[in-house]
C-alpha cells in the first residue's frame, strides 16, 4: 500500500521518517497529545529546517486549532535544543562552526562525527560511515 493511502501515514507516528531518531520521541509525545484532542488529524508537512522541525497539521476544527498550534509550537521550538541524531541537549549550528552553511540541532559529540561526514540521517535512521568520511 502506498505511504499516501494508508491512514497511518497521516499522522505523526507514520511520518517519523522524515526526520532524525533523535527527535522522534519529542514527535511521539506530540502525537499522543494531538491525537488526545484530535483524534483524526492529519499531517500536512514535517521536516527539519533551520535545526529544527518544522509541522504543519491539518484537518482539526476550529474550535481546536489555536490549542492544536499551540502543541506543534512548543515542540518546533523544544527540537532546537534536542540533538536530531541522539536525542542528547542540544544547540543549532553548522558543520565546523561556520559562517555558512546547514544548520542542525546537535550535541557535542554528533557535532564533531557531522562536522567529519561521519554521520548523516537518511530515513529517518543515522548513517554512519568510517572516520574519514566521503
Amino acid at each position: 500500500m502506498r505511504e499516501d493511502h494508508d491512514p497511518s501515514f497521516r499522522q505523526l507516528p507514520g511520518r517519523l521518517r522524515a526526520v532524525g531518531p533523535g527527535w522522534h520521541r519529542l514527535l511521539e509525545d506530540l502525537h499522543e497529545q494531538l491525537h488526545a484532542m484530535h483524534p483524526r488529524y492529519e499531517v500536512g508537512d514535517l521536516k527539519e529546517k533551520l535545526g529544527g522541525v518544522r509541522i504543519k497539521i491539518t484537518g482539526v476544527s476550529d474550535a481546536a486549532r489555536s490549542q492544536v498550534q499551540a502543541l506543534v509550537i512548543a515542540a518546533e521550538v523544544r527540537s532546537a535544543s534536542v540533538c536530531e541524531f541522539c536525542g542528547a541537549p542540544a544547540r543549532c549550528r553548522r558543520r565546523n562552526d561556520a559562517a555558512s552553511g546547514w544548520i542542525k540541532a546537535v550535541c557535542d559529540s554528533c557535532h564533531a562525527a557531522w562536522s567529519r561526514h561521519e554521520i548523516m540521517i537518511v530515513r529517518g535512521d543515522v548513517h554512519h560511515r568510517p572516520r574519514g568520511g566521503m
